[in-house]
């Protein structure tokens, strides 16, 4: 699996947002950040169900998990 981090203003459920990171570096609101999933053939993250529900996840809690990495304020 790989870090993915999302674009500045970026939809965080279109792969094609999120590049392709040694390990994710946040700041700033709670949102997400960057996520943890295998690459496809394009080296963009593979969206799966159970991931975009983790994700749903950290933002109703604000709180980063083990694939999900949220901004956090400096």
């Amino acid at each position: 699996m790989a870090w993915f981090q999302l674009v500045a203003n970026g939809d965080a459920t279109d792969p094609n947002d999120y590049n392709a990171v040694g390990g994710p570096s946040c700041s700033g609101p709670n949102h997400i950040c960057a996520i943890q999933t295998s690459p496809d053939a394009s080296n963009k993250p593979i969206i799966t169900t159970p991931l975009r529900n983790e994700m749903i996840t950290a933002l109703n809690t604000n709180s980063s998990s083990t694939n999900v990495q949220l901004r956090t304020n400096p």
